[in-house]
Parts: structure tokens; sequence; C-alpha cells
């Protein structure tokens, strides 16, 4: 016994080293697979002037990920994919929450659920797929944490973790050429549960609708559930993606309710120059309508450039968001913050925020480590104005006088992340 137990770290340490994707665990039936794979992204995250009095770094240790996924097939023509994910265990010394369902769904394919040309039919709780970055892995992103703040109008109440129930169709033709996916959504609704039960919105209960395609110009990246920032390809990969979003009245802005409307898209290279060097950028183009006078409401972009030499990867990273200004045909008083409309106030929530960072490869992007510094000017996930009411229970002080930490007048903020991601 002594000496089994002497092997076993041992034994897992194999096990471990072993396993690609995921544990492959063995079932009682030829006509059913399971798979379980474990997620774990330690975090240390440093914001100049983050402290409550404003002029202190904070300092955070957390958890930025833990995930326990199940999945596999039954038969030839089904699939499913569980997920429970603890998000940000310990951020700014909260411990309070615990492990949700991320993901729950179940998928038909009519003819098989393999193959170079196949369409799925899923339902559950699912990608609300408005953007290529959304529906990019979590441990291969081309940042820390890619551009959450290009996303607009989607807040984490209704979609959480960019997540809603739904139906949808995904799947790839064109022998892996065309990727897409798309149907329709829970969305907002007025559930008593909801902040949104007082405001009214959505009052028809109408589901929200998406849509996403990539064509592959070059290469082919299609075949699986979620896409990938670096494929460590040994061929290159040029791609184009379109995703559009809509559903009736889901907003408030001083002017009264309203649809809420995205369109964005990408273009995807991956250019190997051998097996130990490859060049990666990816391009986005962001349009949101979320109302006259929201802050929600314009234009943006992001570019992400990097370049892998074998182990480290090198990249900078850039984005930019900027609110319509206020329409002639509206009113002054319309066009900025009130209480109780939303994210009204055009220009309150612009963004200019440059990354740059190291990305250290231990087994590709199973097991990797991240550097990243940033400089945020306006909205930001990084910075003094990601500290804020709703997270530490302090927002940092700010002399009066001094325009609001989001405003583009302010001085960048500075941070620091370290981010190591695992998973087996």
């Amino acid at each position: 016994m002594r000496h089994t137990l002497r092997l076993l770290p041992a034994s897992l340490l194999c096990l471990l080293s072993a396993a690609a994707n995921a544990v492959a665990v063995p079932l009682p039936t030829k006509d059913a697979t399971l798979n379980l794979v474990v997620t774990i992204q330690p975090q240390v995250q440093i914001n100049q002037n983050g402290a409550p009095n404003g002029t202190d770094p904070s300092y955070d240790v957390f958890v930025r990920r833990t995930r326990l996924q199940a999945n596999g097939d039954v038969g030839s023509n089904w699939s499913y994919y569980f997920q429970v994910d603890n998000a940000n265990f310990g951020k700014f010394g909260n411990y309070t929450g615990r492990m949700i369902v991320q993901d729950a769904w179940v998928a038909w394919g009519p003819f098989g659920t393999k193959g170079d040309n196949v369409l799925l039919v899923e339902g559950g709780l699912i990608f609300y797929p408005n953007s290529r970055f959304t529906i990019t892995s979590s441990s291969n992103q081309p940042t820390v944490d890619s551009h959450p703040d290009m996303l607009r109008g989607f807040t984490s109440a209704v979609y959480p973790g960019t997540r809603s129930t739904g139906v949808q169709a995904r799947g790839w033709f064109l022998d892996k050429k065309l990727g897409f996916r798309g149907g329709v959504y829970e969305g907002v609704q007025p559930g008593a549960s909801l902040p949104n039960a007082s405001t009214g919105l959505n009052p028809r209960r109408n589901p929200a609708v998406a849509l996403f395609a990539n064509f592959d110009i070059i290469g082919s990246e299609e075949g699986s559930y979620l896409y990938q920032s670096i494929y460590f390809a040994k061929d290159p990969i040029l791609s184009v993606s379109l995703a559009g979003t809509y559903q009736s009245q889901a907003l408030r802005v001083v002017k009264g309710l309203t649809d809420q409307k995205s369109l964005t898209s990408t273009v995807f290279l991956d250019y190997p120059l051998s097996e130990q060097q490859e060049l990666v950028a990816i391009l986005g183009g962001y349009l949101y309508g979320n109302g006259t006078g929201s802050r929600d409401t314009g234009k943006g972009f992001s570019a992400d450039l990097g370049f892998r030499y074998e182990f480290v990867r090198p990249y900078v990273s850039y984005e930019y968001f900027t609110s319509d200004d206020c329409p002639s045909d509206a009113l002054p008083t319309q066009c900025v913050a009130a209480t109780g409309a939303g994210a009204t106030g055009i220009h309150l929530a612009d963004s200019r925020n440059v990354r740059a960072g190291l990305d250290f490869y231990i087994n590709k992007a199973q097991n990797h480590f991240m550097v990243e510094f940033s400089l945020n000017r306006g909205q930001s996930a990084f910075g003094q104005q990601a500290v804020s009411a709703a997270a530490p229970g302090y927002v940092p002080f700010i002399p009066a006088g001094q325009p609001p930490v989001t405003s583009l007048a302010r001085t960048a903020s500075k941070s620091l992340t370290l981010h190591w991601s695992l998973y087996f």
C-alpha cells in the first residue's frame, strides 16, 4: 500500500502530462463518451490609484476562472456540453461567490456531429454570439481578457458571461470554409428578479436574435465549439467574421424605450514562418445602435498583433470606442446622464486602451503564463476605473473638480496583470 501511494504522484503527473485537452472517462457503453476538463487561472492585478485614497495602488490576488467541464457524444447524432465556473473568486477580497452553471446545452446533428459539413441544432445555456472574441476560448485569447470593453449594451445581469438561454443552429459548410451560429435567445425580459423589472423593458417580451458567420479565405479554423487566437499552425489561416444582434425595446434612454442593435466584424490572420515562428494579427470593428444619447451607441475598433518565437509571444493591443454625438433632432437634455435611464450620457464611457505583454507557453495554450501592462483611458476593465462601488464596495477618491475616472480628460491609469492559465 505504501509503495502504491508513493507511485501515485508520479502516476498523476504522467497522466496530466499526457492529457492534451481532456481526461477521457471510460463508460460502460460504446455509444457514449465523457470528457472532463479542469481549468484554473490564477491572476495578480495591480491598478494604479486603485486604493480608497485614490493615490496608492491596489493589489489583488485571485482566481480569474475555476472551471469544471464535461462534454461528449451520445451516438453519432448527439453531443452535450456542461460547465460550471467560479469567476473572479477572491477579487477585491470577495469570497462570497461560488460556482454557477456557465454552460449547459445539448446538440443534435441530423447528419452527424463530425465531418467536413455539419449542421447542429443546439438548445440550453449558450454563448450569445455577438463577436468572434465572445466565442474564442478563454484559455487562448489575444490578451489576458480579450476586449470586454468593446462589447456595448450587453449587461452582465442579463447576459452573464455573455451567455443566454436559447436555441440556435451551429456548424460549418463548404468543407469547413464557412462557420456559422445563430438563433433565438432569451435576452432582456421584464422578469421580477432582474433590475429592469421596474423600468418596463421589453414589454412585449420579444426574444433576442443573433447571427455569426466566419469565412475562411485561406486554410480553415472550423470544426470545434470555440475559436482560438493562436493555432500553433503549420499552414496560414486567414478568415473574416461578421456578427449581428437585435432585440426590440431592450434598453431605455432619456427618450424612452429603444432597441438594442450591434454589428461586429473581425479579420484574423495566423501566419507561420516555421514551426518556431508565427505571426498573429486580429482586427476588430464594432458598430452599436443602443438609442439616442446612450454612451453605448457608437463606433469602435480593436487591433491585436503578436509574434511567437519558440515558447514566447510578445504582443501589443489597442482598443478604441467613441459614442456618437448628440443628433440634431434630439434635445441636449436627451444626451446627458439621467437616473433610471440606463447607460445615458454621450462620451461618458469612451475607451482608449493600450496593452502590451509577453505570453510564455509551457505547453502551448494548455499551460501558459502572461505578463501584461496596460494604459487605460476612459472605460476599461483594468486600471483605476475598474475599481467600482459594485465590486470592492468603494470608489477611489477623486478630488472635487476633477473629471470622473472614465473621462478621456484624465491621464491614463496604469495596470500590471500576471495571469497563469492551465487546463487539463
